[in-house]
């Protein structure tokens, strides 16, 4: 039972973290691009991190919390870099590679990008940085759908 409940709670927390990066990344960055103002362009992307970051925070350490209690509790860590744990051991990587980013790069990179702009830095190429953090977005989300289908491939024995 405490498997299963374990199983639930990753599960659907998974699925609400990666949706919301989909949101992000397929609408937000979509509308951000037909607005004409820097400043509201900045103020919305901004409004939109603030609010989203430190829940992707949340679902980050729940994700690796209830992750890592289902290896321990069914034994099967010893499966990680391995050749029976191959898609394992990819999922966890990816969740390591999230929580750098998260934890890490996001606070000190974004944030201090996100100044610049509000500080109208003549240098800064606003249009150019949100395409490039568009990108960034595609390659996360591909990169996350890629931990999941590891996930559902561990499941299923491959």
């Amino acid at each position: 039972m405490l498997f299963t409940a374990m199983l639930i709670v990753h599960v659907l927390t998974v699925i609400i973290w990666i949706g919301g990066l989909a949101f992000v990344t397929m609408l937000i960055f979509p509308s951000m691009y037909r607005m004409t103002e820097t400043l509201q362009k900045v103020l919305f992307f901004q409004r939109i991190e603030h609010r989203f970051a430190p829940l992707a925070r949340i679902y980050a350490a729940i994700t690796g919390l209830s992750g890592f209690g289902m290896l321990f509790y069914s034994g099967r860590h010893s499966l990680l870099f391995t050749r029976a744990g191959l898609f394992l051991t990819i999922m966890i990587i990816i969740w390591v590679l999230w929580v750098v980013m998260l934890f890490g790069l996001e606070p000190i990179i974004i944030r201090k990008m996100l100044d610049r702009m509000m500080k109208g830095d003549k240098k800064l190429d606003v249009d150019a940085v949100f395409k490039r953090m568009n990108l960034m977005h595609w390659i996360l989300l591909a990169v996350s759908l890629t931990a999941a289908g590891s996930g559902i491939m561990f499941a299923r024995g491959y």
